[in-house]
């Protein structure tokens, strides 16, 4: 064939002159390689230019002769390889700079030769620059790669640019010729030199190139012309199996050795076959031979079924299945697809499995687990309606066939979980059916567990949270269990991203997520969990890190070109810009967001909670209109979700000052429907309506509750982090006293009462007694602040006596209260008052109140004063007066968010000491809980105490057994080997079902028992 003209590759010469390595180049035939080296070769001096001859193998010593040879410097008697080397090195030294061994047609070098070469480049001193040529780069060459002495250019770099294809046209077919059909002509040769040179050639010889051109558009001969100039050498054996490989998207010498043909694909690269070797190790025939050769003969059935296993061993499923397509067995393509796993799936170019599925028609329709993969990759792509059309039809397979095995039932779990995503009230019902008749350690149960984890994540109560993410924990392990890895991550995503988060455990979640990213072994499952941390993190307050992770994570999603993770982006984005107030982030990120969003933005539960965290924080920022308009469009999407839309009003009402809102809030916690993560916002809230309306007082006690939970669920940073002005606003109406008294001993006559631990009324220093109503009088007293009026205190001390009875009983309770506790009780009119005393309980609150005005050390400092000067329960003795434990329970919970402060500041200090000292006390006023000493426990196994971490799970295992009450699924999780023999006793004792992750209440139907401790 016709040397090409000289097109002047100016970008590929400057990347050649410029690297810092060798260069390596590797095509096919009629890709210009040996006149690029000669325009390389033309700017380089001090060069050494070998052209190798392609009929015979090459071997050291021809290689060194032909080198000297060429430098006119031929030594005398036999050349010993070595000095050789020196030798070459010397003829290329230059005083200029180091010059460039250029070695062509490298292919025919034997295997020795070719190390020898790589190791002249190597090792050479000063190691020397060499650029080889070749149709198939020789093994010790094509190493040099991968071990960074060397730079590769492959078939892809060494097509025609249009530029380039432009300057070639006009040389052949003249300027305007050649500027008018060098577009059509790159894009029909896809910058394949030989075909477009081959093409410019056939349209010199026309009289009417245009009418020409459209001929050569349908015309496939040109590439068998080529094909047969390079083949014409190959045994007629050779010629059909490149046929046949013309079908196959990608080839290597194991495909071609298992089919019977050793060495093949060698051949055909010698030949000049058009094959580029990827750093993969498949070689590919470039497209426009694909599609002419595998026109000229069907794919043989026999030969795809022995591929298609070689693929598949090899990580190829994608191009075994549609071999077996192409060969006319789909059926047998889908069955390959069906075994494959997730963690599999999720590695597959999302894209071409799609366009594989739709290759597949009526075999992949009517197979359960392909249409479960291809639903999975379309919800991987953000595909979110397609992927609940696609669940949708094989849920009516798996119907219809009434088999009832494990995947039918795994199919109907995915079918609830779209339902439950879609917030039907129905699916817990139906799956906590299906779960009473399914098998333990199967995949039926595993995905029913995951559905039901999904199903009660959308109820805001803790105990169905609690319920949930037991469930999610427990498929979590059932899956590993199974083998299937990815199912695992897909589960503990679900995990922290919907449960955990809602119950206010992002810290947790992030941390989960992280280990689960870390850990994977595919970029989309790292990807999706980078994503998701940033959300859980940006919730979280933490801006820094949330915005870091998400760089990386856009990285992954370009690469993957995965387009809807922008669009999550700019909304994690959005929540830091508002909790920074910037509004111009605010705004900017929202218009990101609702660009790249996609269908997230009108299809499930995702679109409405975008809407209403969106237009939030549009109205912490001042951007009324922006959030008006968002706010619209969410109550056009209330259906899903209408107890998100009523927050979130409730919520944008608030910051407006109206009390309306603040009554709805405060309904909503009283009712129970706020989840974990959004009550200690909703109190905020309420606090600054109430501020906003006058009511001072009301907005002082709202900012304590906010900060007991928000150290309930481990951030009592929080309202500083996500709303620092609206909680810098309450905090200025926080009433101190003005000094603090943490221990005032009793003096003279001053009155002293104790509730705290227990009770006792104390003048001086001594002890007064008193009994029955006279007591409880003073308690009512206490609890009311220090006077209450008369009528309330009869109904309080006999609420079921007529008026008049009790005002007379009332005179009584007063003498005996007189003769027990002398002028501590007065009346005054309509009023009954203490008299001026300490009281403890009133001490505490009045510390406790100081932690909820203080920020960051000093509001840890105060805490631990504050729970210092708590001494027990409040009357512990007081069972059964309804008034008196409503309050305790106040106390009880202002108290854990007080140890929650400071056990949270120990936790991050790495202060184990003080942790446990605080978890003892936390543990003795909620013995159920069991959330508190897994974090501590966690951190013990992180500090490789591994006893004290073996003690406390031993602890809390028997307190729960004791207490009738299922210990945590989390205590499986800690891979701890000293735990193993607690979780063993335990077991050897009798499990008891895990229904439940943290304390508050027992498992459904169950009753807590009474428990007292003694805090003296």
């Amino acid at each position: 064939m016709a040397r090409v003209p000289f097109v002047p590759r100016q970008r590929l010469v400057e990347e050649i002159l410029h690297a810092r390595s060798s260069v390596l180049i590797e095509a096919g035939g009629g890709f210009g390689k040996s006149v690029l080296i000669e325009q390389v070769s033309a700017r380089t001096p001090g060069r050494l230019d070998l052209r190798l001859p392609r009929d015979h193998p090459v071997t050291v010593e021809e290689l060194t002769t032909a080198i000297l040879d060429h430098a006119a410097a031929r030594t005398t008697g036999r050349p010993y390889p070595a000095a050789t080397a020196a030798r070459i090195g010397e003829l290329l030294a230059t005083p200029a700079a180091p010059g460039l061994l250029v070695v062509d047609n490298a292919e025919s070098l034997t295997d020795d030769a070719a190390a020898w070469l790589a190791g002249l480049a190597q090792d050479g001193r000063p190691p020397l620059r060499i650029l080889v040529s070749s149709r198939l780069l020789p093994a010790p060459l094509a190493a040099m790669e991968f071990q960074g002495t060397a730079e590769r250019l492959n078939t892809q770099d060494l097509r025609l640019t249009e530029e380039e294809a432009t300057a070639l046209a006009r040389t052949e077919l003249g300027d305007e010729d050649g500027e008018r059909l060098a577009a059509t002509l790159h894009d029909l040769s896809g910058g394949w030199v030989a075909l477009l040179l081959v093409m410019l050639r056939r349209l010199a010889r026309a009289s009417d190139r245009m009418a020409a051109a459209t001929v050569l558009l349908r015309h496939p001969g040109l590439i068998r012309q080529l094909m047969d100039h390079y083949a014409d050498a190959l045994d007629p054996a050779d010629r059909h199996m490149l046929i046949q490989l013309a079908a196959f998207p990608l080839v290597n010498d194991i495909l071609v050795a298992g089919l019977g043909r050793p060495g093949l694909l060698r051949r055909l690269i010698r030949a000049g076959i058009p094959f580029a070797v990827g750093a993969d190790g498949w070689s590919r025939l470039c497209v426009e031979s694909r599609q002419t050769l595998a026109a000229l003969a069907p794919l043989d059935p026999a030969i795809a079924r022995e591929a298609a296993p070689l693929l598949t061993s090899q990580g190829a499923e994608l191009a075994a299945a549609g071999i077996l397509v192409d060969s006319g067995d789909p059926e047998q393509a889908a069955r390959l697809v069906a075994k494959l796993p997730t963690s599999r799936i999720n590695q597959l170019d999302p894209v071409e499995f799609i366009h594989l599925m739709a290759r597949l028609g009526p075999a992949a329709q009517a197979a359960p687990q392909v249409l479960l993969h291809l639903a999975r990759t379309h919800r991987n792509l953000g595909q979110l309606a397609e992927e609940r059309e696609v669940i949708g039809r094989a849920l009516r397979i798996v119907r219809d066939r009434n088999t009832g095995d494990d995947l039918a039932i795994e199919v109907e779990s995915e079918w609830l979980i779209q339902r439950a995503l879609h917030h039907d009230a129905d699916v817990l019902a139906r799956v906590e059916r299906l779960l009473e008749g399914t098998a333990e350690g199967t995949r039926a149960q595993a995905s029913l567990l995951e559905a039901l984890g999904v199903a009660l994540s959308d109820r805001p109560d803790g105990p169905s949270l609690r319920r949930a993410e037991n469930a999610m924990r427990q498929a979590a392990i059932i899956w590993g269990e199974l083998g299937e890895p990815a199912r695992v991550a897909a589960v503990q995503r679900g995990l922290a991203a919907q449960v955990l988060s809602a119950m206010g455990k992002t810290g947790e979640g992030a941390l989960l997520l992280s280990r689960i990213g870390a850990t994977s072994d595919t970029r989309f499952d790292r990807m999706l969990c980078l994503v998701m941390e940033a959300r859980l993190l940006a919730l979280g307050g933490e801006a820094e890190r949330a915005l870091a992770i998400l760089d990386d994570a856009i990285r992954l999603a370009e690469l993957l070109r995965i387009d809807w993770v922008a669009g999550h982006a700019a909304w994690t984005r959005l929540i830091v810009a508002a909790n920074d107030h910037d509004m111009p982030g605010v705004l900017e990120n929202l218009a990101r967001a609702e660009a790249r969003l996609g269908q997230m933005l009108i299809h499930g539960s995702a679109g409405l909670l975008f809407l209403c965290e969106a237009a939030d924080a549009c109205a912490v920022v001042g951007a009324d209109a922006a959030s008006a308009r968002l706010l619209a469009a969410a109550r056009e999407h209330c259906v899903q979700d209408p107890r998100t839309l009523a927050l979130t009003e409730a919520f944008i009402g608030a910051r407006r000052g109206e009390p309306e809102a603040a009554d709805v809030l405060q309904a909503m916690l009283e009712n129970g429907d706020i989840a974990p993560c959004l009550r200690w916002k909703a109190e905020l809230l309420t606090g600054y309506a109430r501020h906003a309306g006058g009511d001072i007082d009301a907005a002082a006690q709202c900012l304590q509750i906010t900060l007991d939970r928000a150290a309930s669920i481990g951030h009592p940073e929080l309202l500083d982090r996500r709303e620092h002005h609206v909680a810098g606003v309450l905090r200025s109406a926080i009433r101190l006293p003005p000094a603090i008294v943490t221990g005032t001993p009793a003096t003279g006559d001053s009155y002293e009462v104790r509730v705290l631990g227990g009770f006792e009324v104390r003048r001086g220093h001594t002890v007064l007694h008193g009994s029955g109503r006279a007591s409880q009088l003073v308690k009512h007293l206490v609890l009311a602040g220090g006077s209450v009026r008369v009528e309330t205190m009869v109904e309080m001390l006999w609420p079921d006596e007529m008026s008049g009875v009790g005002q007379r009983r009332l005179k009584n309770v007063l003498t005996r209260a007189r003769a027990s506790y002398g002028s501590l009780v007065n009346r005054r009119g309509q009023l009954l008052c203490l008299s001026s005393c300490t009281v403890d309980l009133h001490g505490f609150e009045d510390l406790a109140r100081a932690v909820a005005a203080a920020q960051d050390d000093e509001r840890i400092l105060r805490a631990r004063t504050a729970v210092t000067a708590f001494t027990g329960p409040l009357l512990p003795d007081d069972l059964y007066d309804d008034r008196i434990a409503q309050r305790r329970e106040v106390v009880c919970q202002r108290v854990l968010g007080l140890i929650d402060v400071v056990l949270t500041a120990a936790l991050e200090s790495g202060d184990m000491e003080e942790a446990t000292d605080r978890l003892e006390s936390a543990m003795e006023l909620d013995p159920y809980d069991q959330e508190r000493p897994l974090r501590v426990a966690r951190a013990l196994v992180a500090g490789q105490r591994y006893l004290e971490a073996n003690d406390l799970a031993a602890r809390v295992i028997a307190a729960a057994n004791d207490l009738g009450v299922p210990y945590a699924v989390e205590w499986d999780e800690l891979s701890l080997s000293p735990l193993d023999r607690a979780r063993a006793a335990r077991r050897a004792a009798g499990p008891a079902p895990r229904t439940m992750t943290q304390g508050g209440l027992p498992a459904a139907g169950g009753s807590r028992p009474a428990v007292r401790h003694n805090w003296r």
